[in-house]
C-alpha cells in the first residue's frame, strides 16, 4: 500500500540535496511534488509542482456532487414513475436510465468545478509552512520504502511533518496521521 510522507525543506540548498538523493536510478516508483508559495524557484530549479488536482478540493467536490446527483435521479425516477403511467417502451427506458445518470455526471461535473473554487483540506496543515515560502515535499511510497525515505530525508536536513494512509487526498474516508512532535512556523 502506498503512503504519502510529508516533509519540510526551509531553504533551496537542502532542497537540491534532496533532490539529487530521490533522482537516484534505484530510487525508481516514488512519486514526488513540492507545496509551495514560492513556484518560480522551484520552476527555476525544474522540480514537479503538485498539480491542481492536489492543490483543489477538485475530487472531493466531483464525488460528492455525483452521489448527490444520483440520488437525485433516482429519487426523479421513482416519483415519476409512481405519479405518472408510463407504458413500456421508448419513454420508460429514457425516464430509468437517462435521467439517473445525466444527473449523476452533471453533479459530478458541478461539483467539480466548485472543488477547483476550494483549497484541499488536506493541505490545510501546510498551508502556514507555504506562507512562510518554505517547501513542503509530498512523496508517495510503498509501506518497506518508509524507512530508507526517513532516513534520506534525515540526512538532508527535512522534517517530517505529516503522513497520509491514502494517496488521492480528494476522498472523506481517508486516514490521516501526523507526527505531532513538530512544531508551526508560528511556535518556532
Amino acid at each position: 500500500m502506498k503512503r504519502r510522507l510529508v516533509f519540510l525543506s526551509r531553504n533551496q540548498a537542502d532542497l537540491r540535496e534532496i533532490v539529487d538523493m530521490l533522482k537516484q536510478p534505484h530510487l525508481q516508483g516514488w512519486r514526488w511534488r513540492i507545496f509551495t508559495r514560492a513556484t518560480a524557484d522551484v520552476q527555476r530549479l525544474r522540480l514537479p509542482l503538485a498539480s491542481p488536482l492536489m492543490l483543489t478540493n477538485m475530487l472531493g467536490g466531483g464525488w460528492r456532487g455525483g452521489f448527490w446527483g444520483g440520488c437525485l435521479g433516482c429519487l426523479l425516477v421513482i416519483t415519476s414513475l409512481s405519479l405518472f403511467k408510463v407504458e413500456e417502451g421508448l419513454a420508460r427506458d429514457i425516464i430509468l436510465y437517462s435521467l439517473p445518470l445525466t444527473l449523476l455526471f452533471f453533479g459530478a461535473w458541478e461539483g467539480g468545478f466548485l472543488g477547483l473554487m476550494q483549497d484541499n483540506p488536506a493541505l490545510d496543515d501546510y498551508q502556514a509552512y507555504a506562507a512562510e515560502d518554505l517547501f513542503v515535499l509530498l512523496i508517495d511510497v510503498q509501506a518497506v520504502d518508509q524507512r530508507l525515505l526517513k532516513k534520506i530525508m534525515a540526512m538532508c536536513k527535512a522534517e517530517q511533518i505529516g503522513e497520509h494512509s491514502r494517496r488521492m487526498w480528494g476522498f472523506p474516508w481517508r486516514e490521516n496521521e501526523f507526527n505531532k512532535a513538530v512544531a508551526t512556523p508560528e511556535q518556532a
